[in-house]
């Protein structure tokens, strides 16, 4: 009986090797090409959680099959370093040094303020802004930016008026009535000498690129919110409440199906941006919410040969996509070799399904 558990562990051991293989290989295929690879890179952690327990498993069973799967999440090891960070949190300020070419950056989807949440909407705004007074950013960076012109709920003179950053770049995908704003903005303590921007057909998804002048230097800060997944409330009901055989594989398969086309066209655009970033006649930060994990072939692309704040100075899980389930990290900073990061942080603050990002960067002299 014995002999034959250990059969049976055997191949579910093998299984699990190649679903993390497979893993690896999603984020170099376009999904365009393949839907099926992306959704072992979204299951990465879990695929890595079960070959780690075989590990151990084999180890106390003193059977050298142990080797099998530490081997193989050692040939990942770079989407390992990506997904966590062996480091103590960083606790020190992150304000503004004295050296003058020493800037602060936030991005944050602030999910339109709430603004659906019509009893506490003006609350959840109130706190967003508590918040961002706090952090005192030279450069921040907003998805899911709403804003009206009827005073009623007001947020882009708000902003302006309470901190330092007063210039801006704004771009809207969707007006209502001509007053409702929904879209994206990025705001600079410094002054802004370039705008530009990147949109997408037949959807509200959009990049703007702002190039801001920094004492003698020139950058470009690229603020991106790629393809979202669109779940239905019937899709979140699913995911909290899994009684039902039959609503079961229907919910799975509603969010299967999303999953598939919010892929392709992720894919889509990170390559539209990607081909742009390497047009920059600047050095680059790219940051925002790109809806995908770092075992993706989005964050493989919009990274390209930059580095990951996260990676360089995170500590932990770093995820950002605020759930009930195990979070994500679908939201970062990236950046070219011009400059130097320090004091990466995710604030977990609860007003948005995703947590701000920060970190402190340094222009190399």
């Amino acid at each position: 009986m014995r002999k034959f558990i250990n059969k049976i562990l055997f191949w579910l051991n093998i299984f699990s090797i190649v679903f993390l293989l497979l893993s690896y290989l999603s984020s170099y295929i376009s999904p365009k090409d393949n839907t099926i690879l992306p959704l072992f890179g979204l299951l990465y952690q879990y695929i890595l959680l079960v070959n780690i327990l075989f590990v151990v498993f084999w180890i106390f069973r003193k059977k050298f099959l142990f080797l099998l799967s530490l081997i193989t999440i050692l040939i990942g090891w770079n989407f390992f370093n990506n997904f966590f960070q062996f480091r103590l949190p960083n606790n020190s300020s992150i304000n503004k040094t004295l050296n003058v070419n020493t800037f602060k950056l936030l991005s944050y989807n602030v999910r339109l303020f709430d603004l659906y949440n019509w009893s506490h909407n003006k609350e959840t705004r109130n706190k967003i802004f508590d918040y961002i007074k706090s952090q005192d950013a030279d450069i921040l960076c907003f998805q899911e930016f709403y804003n009206d012109e009827t005073n009623s709920f007001s947020t882009l003179d708000t902003i302006v008026k309470f901190q330092k950053a007063k210039n801006f770049h704004d771009a809207y995908t969707y007006h209502v009535h001509g007053v409702y704003h929904f879209g994206i903005v990025t705001f600079s303590s410094y002054p802004i000498v370039g705008k530009g921007e990147i949109r997408f057909k037949q959807t509200n998804n959009i990049c703007v690129y702002t190039d801001i002048k920094i004492n003698n230097d020139t950058i470009r800060i690229y603020n991106n919110h790629l393809q979202s997944i669109h779940l239905q409330k019937e899709d979140y009901k699913f995911i909290d409440n899994i009684n039902n055989e039959k609503e079961k594989i229907k919910g799975a398969e509603n969010i299967v199906k999303r999953l598939k086309i919010a892929y392709k066209e992720r894919a889509h655009q990170a390559e539209i941006i990607s081909n742009n970033i390497k047009k920059s006649p600047y050095p680059v930060i790219v940051c925002g919410d790109f809806n995908d994990t770092p075992d993706s072939y989005v964050y493989r692309k919009m990274r390209n040969d930059f580095k990951d704040a996260f990676v360089t100075g995170g500590s932990g899980f770093g995820n950002t996509y605020n759930s009930n389930i195990t979070g994500f990290r679908i939201d970062y900073l990236l950046y070219d070799n011009f400059f130097k990061a320090s004091n990466f942080k995710v604030s977990r603050i609860k007003y948005s399904d995703h947590f701000p990002v920060q970190c402190r960067f340094e222009i190399r002299e």
